[in-house]
């Protein structure tokens, strides 16, 4: 038995591969995180969905409107597999998996910007800028987070990445120098 990463993957990757081979890559994407913001706005359904004890029927009357309104094959194909197999529990992760791989290839990169104080749209865009040439992406999408804790500066992180010009940082370095 796969575990749900595994399986997440898996599933994600052939979809991936599929739309790649129709050039719907981005329909594909779009469907599914509109799907997925779907059952992140009403998790009761997305409980039902899961509950091996409520009725198939009932399940497929549910997610029927999805189905239906969704324009990409594959995905509506894999909304009917997953509700078909019991594994509507791991549409997330799929889709997760998914927007990863999307973004890796089109070398998209979201990070993570912690300022004391909110930063302004030319701060974010000359951080985005200088983030995007020392990693070398295309397209950073940045988020703003206010951290008081760390006196000034900022702190860009990324999944593999952190630049720490925070003076914070700054002075536990010079207090470590003067302790050693």
């Amino acid at each position: 038995m796969l575990d749900k990463i595994t399986f997440a993957k898996r599933y994600s990757k052939a979809l991936y591969e599929v739309l790649e081979e129709q050039n719907q890559v981005e329909a594909g994407l779009s469907e599914l995180l509109s799907i997925k913001q779907v059952f992140d706005d009403n998790s009761s359904l997305s409980r039902v969905l899961t509950d091996v004890s409520f009725p198939e029927d009932k399940k497929e009357s549910l997610i029927k409107p999805l189905i239906d309104n969704s324009d990409v094959e594959y995905v509506k194909n894999l909304l009917k597999v997953l509700l078909g197999s019991n594994k509507m529990d791991e549409f997330t992760l799929i889709v997760e998996e998914f927007e990863h791989s999307y973004n890796e290839k089109h070398k998209i990169v979201h990070a993570d910007a912690l300022s004391v104080v909110p930063l302004s749209d030319e701060q974010k865009q000359k951080l985005t800028d200088v983030f995007k040439a020392r990693v070398g992406a295309n397209e950073v999408i940045l988020n703003n987070k206010v951290d008081q804790s760390l006196i000034g500066g900022v702190i860009l992180k990324s999944s593999n990445v952190i630049f720490d010009g925070s003076v914070k940082t700054k002075i536990n370095n010079i207090k470590n120098l003067l302790l050693s």
